[in-house]
């Protein structure tokens, strides 16, 4: 009986916080400036940070001051030496759908020093709806399932409908990812 009251507990929970809270839009992540700071370390300690995160490098400019990252899936509950869901609602929302992010920071000279400019963006993957007829076929409609491996099936006509969306930024990991990077370069300026 008690199980049946925590699990019933915990689908309220999920409720409120996916669907009945009211959506919260965070401002744009304002740029990090440091003074005095070298753009080559400072690109190195970036790069650090996001590869430590998992996310991997697509294009690395020094000179250009341009980091840019592949698409990351989204971390799961159980995956907890991921640190790419920077808030409760992220992290809720990459268990309940596919999403990927990717990561591009730019690094400009200023009066004030280096600024470095993180941009988020977050994608969901869309599955076309699958047509049924009967409940029984319900359990099979999308994947093949194993007692081991799972994997999804689409004919051709629906894989082509199978899209990423575009939801925008991810302001609360652009924060994070400026935070961690200025932790990082002033615990090495202490040095």
């Amino acid at each position: 009986m008690d199980m049946v009251r925590i699990t019933i507990f915990s689908l309220l929970c999920m409720t409120f916080v996916c669907g009945c809270a009211e959506e919260v839009t965070l401002p744009p992540s304002e740029p990090l400036c440091l003074a005095p700071a070298d753009r080559t370390q400072i690109m190195e300690i970036a790069e650090d940070i996001l590869v430590r995160m998992h996310f991997v490098i697509e294009k690395y400019d020094v000179d250009a001051g341009f980091i840019k990252t592949k698409p990351l899936s989204g971390a799961q509950y159980f995956e907890f030496w991921r640190k790419d869901n920077a808030s409760t609602v992220n992290a809720v929302e990459a268990n309940l759908h596919s999403l990927q992010r990717s990561v591009q920071l730019g690094i400009a000279d200023n009066a004030q020093g280096l600024c470095l400019k993180c941009d988020v963006n977050v994608k969901r993957l869309s599955i076309p709806e699958e047509e049924f007829l009967r409940m029984s076929q319900m359990g099979g409609m999308f994947t093949s399932g194993r007692a081991f491996k799972m994997s999804l099936r689409l004919d051709e006509e629906k894989a082509e409908e199978m899209t990423w969306i575009d939801l925008g930024p991810d302001p609360s990991l652009e924060r994070k990812i400026l935070s961690l990077i200025e932790q990082k370069h002033y615990s090495m300026e202490g040095k």
